[in-house]
């Protein structure tokens, strides 16, 4: 009997009980047995005490003898169901006759337990009925949030409290090929397992739960790894959603994009691969998971070296471009530069996007094209690389002797600069060693820096020819340097405030 108490002290809560009953003894012995479960136990003599109790109280079960003064049990039972159809009804009578049990299955009793009733019985009755109230309010809860879920109906979505999966729809028992939540826990005991580890995808470790960092990130998207009953590794992006009013309730959704075949860009050896650069169905869906969960887009563009980041929200996307809207200096930089990357927590990259259609100033809008993913994270640049003022000089010797065709600096840090030319020195290659002298106006004096430097890397386009050359600065030059590029840094902030944004 004790198991059966603890269980039913476990979902009793804030639920009341009405026991009516003309028998003091019999009222007695079950306030004593149930005071043991139950915080909130009502009592009444006969039906009609029961009926205002159950007015001025609205229990949520209640247990009835039949034959009351005043009141009988059945116009009870009546009255309760008339005013509440979701309270459980028991009964406990003396009598079995069938008369009696038709008239309480058309009143919609719970339980009819014969007096005197054995306590196995009566406890596993009202366990019962506090099992059924508990499933109704999980139903009612899980209906109530389906007006918040409505982008979710082709995903896997369920409802979880602390860390027990409670309500499940279809997609759920199709996905992990169960019939009901009873089976999954039978199949699946161990809910963390089917988390699969994956780098930069939700898992649980030794000493952090995957439940756990869903709690504490409620709208966060994150990228898991879970087997399907064909014992085949989906790729599911979840989002929880906590339940309003309802603590440690969450609604889970998961969006199945396995066949983006992205999982390998999130492997450290996988995202140096370019095989997806040009996949632009792969981002424009990943693009219908960030709208769909109401998410937002992070703009990233520069200009002449300075970093302009904004926020943006997509407003259209169609299978051949994507409408978004953002503020308007973001959208001004990108009328100038022609260009944006964008970067998203659903991304494995930051995108990377030359295809810009139309910039609409009156509706803040930009309508894009084909997107890649990058080679290289926005945020992976360690050194501020700034476009020089118009009137600096900048000189090349190779072999001790001076290139005499133009040059000019298209950026500059503290570790490299790139120069254009309009013609390559032969036998130049990377790795060349040269000799660079360059003339930059700091406030109005003229810094001068001439130092050795290295070839790093070689492009073509068009006309010119731009040499990236790495250097290492003596610590003069390298003070005389970064106050520079502070300086400019802060020139290129009025500048662009004076294009009008």
């Amino acid at each position: 009997m004790k198991e059966e108490l603890l269980a039913i002290k476990k979902l009793t809560g804030d639920i009341s009980l009405l026991y009516v009953e003309d028998n003091a003894g019999l009222r007695h012995n079950m306030e004593k047995l149930l005071g043991r479960v139950f915080e909130n136990i009502i009592l009444a003599e006969d039906g009609e005490e029961g009926y205002k109790k159950f007015l001025e109280y609205q229990p949520k079960i209640l247990i009835t003898d039949i034959n009351m003064p005043k009141t009988n049990g059945f116009k009870l039972i009546k009255k309760v169901m008339t005013a509440d159809p979701d309270c459980k009804v028991i009964i406990l009578s003396a009598y079995d006759e069938k008369e009696y049990l038709h008239l309480a299955i058309n009143l919609g009793v719970f339980r009819y337990l014969q007096k005197p009733a054995k306590v196995p019985e009566l406890l596993n009755g009202i366990y019962s009925a506090l099992k059924a109230i508990h499933d109704q309010e999980n139903r009612c809860l899980f209906a109530n949030q389906l007006s918040t879920i409505l982008n979710y109906q082709n995903n896997i979505v369920l409802m979880m409290h602390d860390e027990e999966f409670i309500l499940c729809n279809q997609r759920f028992s199709e996905f992990f090929g169960v019939e009901d939540l009873e089976d999954f826990e039978k199949k699946y005991p161990d809910i963390g397992d089917l988390f699969q580890e994956h780098k930069e995808f939700l898992y649980s470790t030794p000493t952090e739960k995957w439940y756990d960092v869903v709690k504490e990130n409620p709208g966060k998207l994150f990228h898991t790894k879970i087997k399907n009953h064909e014992n085949e590794s989906r790729h599911l992006i979840l989002k929880a959603r906590a339940v309003p009013e309802k603590e440690g309730h969450f609604v889970l959704s998961f969006d199945d994009v396995t066949e983006l075949n992205l999982m390998s860009l999130f492997d450290s050896d996988a995202t140096r691969r370019d095989s997806l650069a040009k996949d632009t169905e792969s981002i424009t869906s990943l693009m219908r998971v960030v709208q769909n969960n109401s998410s937002e887009l992070k703009i990233h563009n520069f200009y002449k070296g300075l970093t302009i980041v904004n926020s943006a929200v997509i407003a259209k996307i169609t299978d051949d471009e994507v409408v978004l809207k953002m503020p308007y200096p973001q959208l001004k930089i990108i009328q100038l530069s022609k260009y944006l990357t964008i970067s998203s927590e659903v991304f494995p990259k930051s995108v990377i996007c030359r295809d810009i259609k139309q910039v609409d100033m009156d509706s803040q809008s930009v309508t894009i094209g084909k997107m890649s993913f990058a080679l290289q994270e926005v945020a992976d640049r360690q050194y501020i690389r700034l476009e020089p003022e118009e009137n600096h000089s900048c000189t090349i010797f190779y072999k001790n002797i001076k290139f005499e065709g133009k040059t000019r600096i298209v950026d500059i840090s503290e570790v490299s600069v790139k120069i254009a030319i309009d013609a390559l020195p032969a036998g130049l290659v990377v790795g060349t060693e040269l000799k660079i002298s360059f003339n930059l106006n700091l406030n109005g004096r003229l810094i001068s820096i001439t130092t050795d430097s290295n070839v790093y890397r070689i492009d073509e386009n068009g006309k010119n020819y731009y040499l990236i050359t790495m250097y290492e600065l003596t610590k003069h030059n390298l003070h005389q340097l970064k106050d520079y590029l502070a300086s400019r840094q802060m020139a290129l902030i009025r500048e662009f405030k004076h294009l009008g944004v």
